[in-house]
């Protein structure tokens, strides 16, 4: 199957912003000139395009981190093509500047910067820490993000920008981004959760093929998204995950599988039985290789303290001979231990 994913070569020169294998190439006076600058405020150049995996329609954002974000009436000057407030509203008052977008030249290139301050970023360096320990003990459902996608957002470009100024500044901030852990908080944030494989349970003995089809396909979108963070992507956003996954050094069988099942339709009841039966035999495959990742590390929770975690939440439970409690207990060990658990298919077919 022909793989129909680009990426390109970004590159920062001393004086230029090359991206899409060098085809486009902005000063950096350009994008110092577009941002408001304190004697402490730092310009970092960031996104996809950066990152290499943009498009010729893409954005290259910015990160101003300043100590307080401008008025509306400081930036009236440059004339920006909007600025917008928290939401994302066009500004009409002086009032507190978020983000400003700029087109650049006649290209379909458009700059987009938000201001952010010192003290938010530490405000998130501080709940990375936080929800880590608190989970780090437990294996809960993470339902609710720990950061917002703004918040996600600057992370992620902290970690793959350059900046444009006060260098040594952005390099202190940058070496305290407590990333090990950001990325296993995103893992567990993106796990599939056990109701959805009850659904697919309820689809494949009732025949509602098509639904079971889909559901199947999601779980295996969030479980492969999870296995990507875990080799250190930080870019979360749900439309990367191809690029992602084909950025990836290695895990050759992972990824060619992953492209094969992800373009996959199925339309007639055994073809959605047997897309149904891939899928989850693709999940195992996956769950395997998550649990590799979670062992090497020395930072994230063992094994052993994972499955005593779930062990006391499960022997606080009633009713946990039943079918239903069982299998979950076995779908959420595969979270962290899943070459000690049953097949999916074999938990798929347990109540024909």
């Amino acid at each position: 199957m022909e793989t129909l994913i680009k990426t390109s070569k970004s590159s920062i020169s001393e004086n230029n912003v090359t991206i899409l294998d060098g085809k486009l190439s902005l000063p950096k006076s350009y994008l110092l000139d577009k941002a408001h600058l304190e004697h402490t405020s730092t310009l970092i150049v960031s996104g996809s395009l950066i990152e290499g995996i943009g498009t010729i329609h893409s954005d290259i954002d910015c990160i101003i981190i300043c100590e307080k974000r401008p008025k509306a009436q400081n930036m009236k000057h440059i004339g920006h093509a909007f600025v917008t407030d928290i939401n994302y509203r066009h500004i009409t008052k002086d009032e507190e500047v978020h983000n400003t977008t700029d087109f650049y030249g006649d290209t379909s290139i458009h700059i987009d910067a938000d201001y952010v301050t010192y003290s938010e970023i530490d405000n998130i360096f501080f709940k990375i820490e936080q929800t880590f320990e608190e989970i780090a003990s437990d294996q809960r459902f993470l339902y609710a993000p720990a950061l917002t996608n703004t918040e996600n957002n600057v992370i992620h470009r902290l970690i793959i920008g350059h900046a444009l100024n006060n260098d040594e500044k952005f390099f202190k901030l940058k070496s305290r981004i407590p990333v090990e852990k950001h990325i296993y908080l995103a893992h567990r944030e993106k796990l599939p959760v056990f109701y959805a494989f009850q659904d697919v349970q309820g689809c494949w003995q009732s025949e509602n093929l098509w639904m079971g089809c889909e559901i199947a396909r999601d779980m295996m979108f969030k479980t492969a998204m999870s296995f990507t963070y875990l080799t250190g992507t930080t870019n979360k956003h749900y439309k990367w995950v191809y690029s992602n996954m084909y950025r990836i050094e290695g895990f050759d069988e992972i990824k060619n599988k992953f492209f094969t099942l992800a373009r996959q339709g199925a339309s007639t009841r055994d073809e959605c039985r047997s897309y149904i039966q891939e899928t989850l035999q693709y999940m195992d495959l996956l769950f395997l290789e998550i649990e590799k990742i979670l062992n090497s590390s020395k930072i994230y929770p063992t094994a052993e303290q994972s499955l005593a975690a779930l062990d006391n939440e499960f022997n606080e439970r009633k009713q946990t001979t039943h079918k239903v409690s069982k299998s979950e207990y076995y779908f959420r060990k595969k979270y962290f231990a899943a070459k000690d658990t049953p097949p999916l298919l074999s938990l798929l077919k347990e109540w024909e």
